[in-house]
């Protein structure tokens, strides 16, 4: 059920925030208790890779600047990008969001909040 509605989120992306172009390849893991958010984002600095949370959606922007003003290129690939993906997350704690970024991989960890005891209640008939 996950795997369709992430299908159909991430068609809806897509279709407002750009194509898989301006993009880059995510994987996201349920772990016991966790999320596990996995982005491939290489030949990126870290200063320059954004992650917020807000209205419980992760937000990761990134960008890349290639060029140099100086040459003249025959051909200009890699050029100045910006990429972007949100991803909806229901119940988890926000206090606890940890990111690190190694070897062109940003990996975004994410606690899901505890299901709280439901205590049984007495209750007075009058």
């Amino acid at each position: 059920m996950y795997n369709e509605l992430y299908g159909l989120a991430n068609q809806l992306n897509n279709m407002f925030y750009g194509s898989r172009e301006r993009s880059f390849p995510v994987d996201i893991v349920e772990g016991d208790g966790f999320y596990q958010v996995n982005c491939e984002i290489p030949g990126v600095d870290k200063d320059k890779i954004e992650v917020t949370f807000e209205d419980s959606t992760l937000s990761i922007k990134a960008s890349s600047n290639n060029n140099d003003d100086n040459k003249k290129y025959l051909i200009n690939e890699r050029g100045n990008k910006e990429y972007e993906r949100k991803f909806y997350f229901g119940d988890i704690e926000e206090d606890s969001l940890n990111a690190k970024y190694e070897n062109g991989i940003l990996s975004i960890t994410i606690n899901l909040k505890k299901p709280e005891e439901k205590q049984k209640r007495v209750i007075a008939i009058e």
